[in-house]
């Protein structure tokens, strides 16, 4: 039976291979601590019960006002792991956090425009697409940042799409 669980320090020497999909974004290992120092409820992991790594899922909340929210920074399950829901469990377990406990607005992510697969799965989550982000990845491909709304949002202002894509220097970073 699969396992979620806080990432601890520990991990980070043995996710490599969940990182191998070339969608997957890596970063490094400071990057990395910096969300488990952080946002440590924002950063879970799926272990087998052989004790291999499935996958994880790291994320962190930001913002203020009516622009609070939690955010993806990435989830990814390896290959030989997937169909499985983990994902699914794992957006589910940050969007409680931040619908819950950190009383977000709403989720969002950044897409790869071109990974339709992962596009799907978020829209069967309940994601829409908020707006396209010309250039987003290493200056060369659109993202798309999705947005699911929360309890907080009851109205769900904080998914109506905006009419026109934007450069990744008219993002808000906070």
């Amino acid at each position: 039976m699969t396992t979620i669980r806080k990432f601890c320090c520990n991990d980070l020497l043995r996710f490599s291979s969940v990182n191998l999909d070339h969608l997957t974004e890596t970063f490094t290992m400071s990057f990395y601590m910096t969300y488990l120092i952080r946002w440590p409820d924002y950063f879970q992991v799926a272990v087998a019960p052989s004790g291999a790594l499935m996958g994880y899922l790291m994320g962190k909340v930001e913002g203020r006002d009516i622009s609070w929210h939690g955010h993806v920074t990435a989830v990814t399950v390896d290959s030989e792991y997937r169909r499985q829901q983990l994902a699914k469990n794992l957006m589910n377990m940050l969007e409680h956090v931040s619908d819950k406990i950190d009383k977000a607005y709403f989720v969002d992510l950044f897409v790869r425009a071109s990974n339709t697969a992962a596009i799907k799965m978020y829209e069967k989550l309940g994601y829409v697409i908020y707006r396209r982000v010309l250039r987003y990845y290493s200056g060369e491909e659109d993202g798309l940042d999705m947005r699911k709304a929360l309890s907080r949002d009851a109205e769900k202002k904080s998914i109506i799409p905006l009419k026109r894509a934007v450069t990744p220097e008219e993002l808000e970073y906070d």
